[in-house]
């Protein structure tokens, strides 16, 4: 299953292992994809069949809460999971041209990625079930970075033309305007 969105919420590093209270923990993104109603339908029924699957097996009728939440909006909310002790971390993420991501690069909220992932029932031996989505690979389609953004395909010489004004090679900065006396105001 692969599921396009953009990431949202907390964006983790892709290579460093995850840590909670400085204890290794599991690799979480959240990718919000704009119309969501086709992969509802899709991961709705994987989740009723996996809490079904573990009541049958287990007689137990607890369930962890769905990986996905639906919006007002008709996006859909995904909640991806790779638990580094099963193997399911570090995993490959590249870019649109499918060249590894440097390591250095940190991503942040409003990437577009393309996520290649598993369903995954929860095991017997947990005390409640349900399913889990596991990432297993990423592509960034539209990377925005702490430092800035880059679609990709955005030419900026197309779009602005040379001016007047502002040049980072010759800055031109002028002093901050000053009040004299003592103005309680200020």
């Amino acid at each position: 299953m692969q599921i396009q969105g953009v990431l949202t919420g907390w964006v983790p590093d892709f290579y460093e292992m995850p840590t909670y209270a400085g204890e290794p923990s599991d690799f979480r993104i959240k990718v919000l994809v704009e119309d969501g109603a086709d992969l509802l339908d899709e991961l709705s029924d994987l989740y009723d069949n996996a809490c079904a699957w573990f009541r049958d097996e287990t007689g137990k009728k607890s369930f962890f809460d769905p990986p996905f939440e639906a919006n007002e909006d008709g996006s859909l909310l995904v909640k991806l999971t790779a638990k580094p002790i099963y193997g399911e971390f570090p995993l490959p993420v590249v870019d649109s041209e499918l060249n590894p991501l440097a390591k250095d690069l940190k991503l942040s909220v409003g990437t577009e990625v393309l996520v290649a992932c598993q369903s995954t029932k929860i095991p017997r031996k947990s005390s409640r079930g349900g399913l889990r989505l596991c990432p297993k690979a990423i592509q960034v389609l539209k990377a925005v970075t702490y430092v800035g953004s880059d679609s990709g395909d955005f030419n900026v010489e197309k779009v602005f033309k040379k001016q007047a004004g502002f040049k980072q090679s010759k800055p031109n900065l002028k002093e901050l305007a000053t009040v004299s006396g003592e103005d309680p105001d200020f």
